[in-house]
């Protein structure tokens, strides 16, 4: 959502983001200028040149003590990530780390392809945190508590946007209770409030449609997840 305001002319220092997980510490460095691409070049450099060895390698990676680059070493993590699950620090230890395979199709697989075990490649990856350490420097995130930011009211022209983990999907590290956040946040602001779920959380909802395949994980998905933007 950050980014497409970007690309649509809306300066970075208007935006605040939130996120309680290394993706807030991750988001708070590319705002602040800090994020260190020497310390995340090195770990693409050191990424193992056969793809059929990176599973190991990742496993190997995470289990170490999070050390002082958790926020140049988490978007590989996640590319890497089972699935694209949630990987998440536990104090000084990486939490639900499981990595991809790499896979070649058989003589009777539907898929032709080869599915590889880090998803960007080190290259993508690498082209879209340049383009977010040049592009996104100035946007405020805060590595907190949503419900710790509902003591005083939000600016007169403000717009918030939640995108919460949604109900009944895979479960995230962190997580609150939407129902008692959207009361809070009313009772306090008078500024728009949009929430992105899997159900209509208002009678002011509209349902997205987007393109793209159903079948998630297994590939036997019937139906894609719905997704609804409730208003406030």
């Amino acid at each position: 959502m950050s980014i497409e305001l970007v690309n649509r002319g809306v300066a970075p220092s208007r935006i605040c983001m939130l996120d309680i997980s290394s993706w807030g510490s991750f988001w708070s460095a590319i705002g602040s200028g800090t994020f260190n691409m020497d310390a995340f070049d090195q770990f693409l450099s050191d990424l193992p040149s056969d793809k059929r060895d990176l599973k190991a390698y990742m496993s190997a990676l995470s289990a170490l003590p999070v050390g002082d680059h958790e926020i140049e070493l988490y978007p590989l993590l996640q590319a890497c990530s089972f699935g694209g699950k949630q990987i998440w620090r536990n104090g000084e230890r990486w939490a639900n780390a499981f990595f991809r395979d790499y896979w070649e199709p058989t003589a009777t697989s539907i898929r032709r392809s080869p599915a590889n075990p880090m998803q960007p490649s080190p290259t993508e990856l690498r082209r879209r945190i340049d383009a977010l350490v040049n592009g996104m420097k100035g946007v405020t995130c805060l590595n907190i508590d949503i419900m710790s930011v509902l003591s005083d009211p939000f600016p007169k022209d403000a717009v918030v946007y939640v995108d919460p983990p949604y109900q009944g999907t895979t479960g995230y590290a962190f997580g609150f209770d939407i129902t008692s956040f959207i009361s809070r946040f009313c009772e306090v602001n008078q500024v728009p409030l949009f929430i992105s779920e899997g159900v209509p959380l208002s009678d002011n909802a509209l349902m997205l449609t987007f393109g793209g395949a159903k079948g998630g994980i297994s590939g036997t998905r019937k139906e894609k997840h719905q997704e609804w933007l409730s208003r406030f």
